[in-house]
């Protein structure tokens, strides 16, 4: 079994990595700033280094301890906090400063397809950077600092870049919570796009661990491609209402979207996810991908086909008292 360090473990993906870690008898670290919380999600099964990915000085204690992997899964996803690049970015940066020298097997980081921008598809891992949001450029250049450690300190990496992850958490829930009251489509919504169940995502996040995936950049998506309408009526479908009939134009969306944010850092107050300019962007793009190299390779595939997973979900969701 392997020594694991993770970042990012009590968020929505790191949650059910090291509940899978644990299971599989990985000895298990974890990074936090708050070790109480780490201790009501996971009680004794994991160690833990107290500190904050954006202060080095607080990862001084990783240099002293030998990992064969490290998974890098923390992250600022809200494209208005002013941390984002401290974040995503320099972040990155510093967990990796700290791993040179440690003889660390793998670095693994849970990237984003959203660094390819818009893609029509099936887009391909060579493909060039194209980021179009502050969040996916934070994350473009989150890679090419990975891959910068790997040629000056040979700090081994693999890259997992998923599409929209989905499942029973707060952000997912706030989506579903729009289509039930409405919420108007967005153009014409013929623009198509996978999303991916988040135990997909821990499952390939897991296959990498073999030696094949070394200094590898893999796409994990859904195995069905719908469009924003069809995927729009799905949910509306699980959620046992009728899908509205408005629509407004794409700029529109965006220009109110931009008058929310604004209004909202005036008074103090988080924007709703479905109120972000950038939000409406990703909503509204093309993002198929191609995920025939992870299966090659790894033999990952995504078991979990949308309907079911929505249906999960909002199940899930309903059951929490969430939705």
């Amino acid at each position: 079994m392997a020594s694991v360090f993770v970042t990012g473990a009590t968020g929505f993906v790191g949650r059910r990595l090291v509940d899978r870690l644990v299971e599989d008898g990985h000895d298990v670290t974890v990074l936090a700033r708050d070790p109480s919380r780490v201790r009501e999600l996971f009680s004794n099964n994991v160690s833990v280094i107290v500190g904050d990915v954006t202060d080095i000085n607080s990862l001084k204690s990783i240099s002293g301890k030998h990992f064969d992997f490290a998974y890098h899964l923390a992250a600022q996803l809200d494209e208005s906090a002013p941390n984002l690049w401290e974040v995503n970015v320099k972040g990155t940066k510093n967990v990796l400063e700290s791993l040179v020298g440690t003889g660390i097997e793998r670095f693994v980081y849970l990237s984003s397809v959203g660094v390819l921008g818009s893609t029509r598809g099936p887009a391909r891992e060579d493909m060039p950077y194209n980021p179009e949001t502050r969040y996916e450029e934070s994350k473009a250049e989150a890679e090419r600092i990975i891959t910068h450690f790997w040629l000056k300190y040979q700090i081994p990496y693999t890259i997992i870049r998923a599409t929209i992850i989905y499942g029973p958490n707060k952000i997912f829930a706030d989506i579903l919570k729009a289509a039930e009251s409405g919420y108007p489509l967005i153009g014409k919504g013929d623009n198509r796009f996978h999303l991916v169940y988040v135990d997909d995502v821990v499952d390939a996040l897991l296959a990498v661990m073999s030696p094949i995936a070394k200094n590898k950049i893999y796409h994990v998506a859904g195995p069905d491609v719908y469009t924003y309408k069809e995927t729009y009526a799905m949910m509306c479908k699980y959620l046992g209402v009728k899908m509205t009939n408005r629509s407004i134009p794409k700029s529109a969306a965006i220009l109110a979207a931009a008058t929310a944010s604004r209004l909202s850092r005036v008074f103090n107050k988080k924007s709703s996810t479905t109120m972000l300019p950038s939000s409406i962007k990703r909503l509204t793009r093309d993002r198929v991908v191609d995920t025939s190299l992870i299966r090659r390779d790894l033999g990952w595939e995504s078991r979990v086909k949308l309907n079911i997973g929505l249906e999960k979900t909002i199940k899930a969701l309903r059951k929490k008292g969430m939705l």
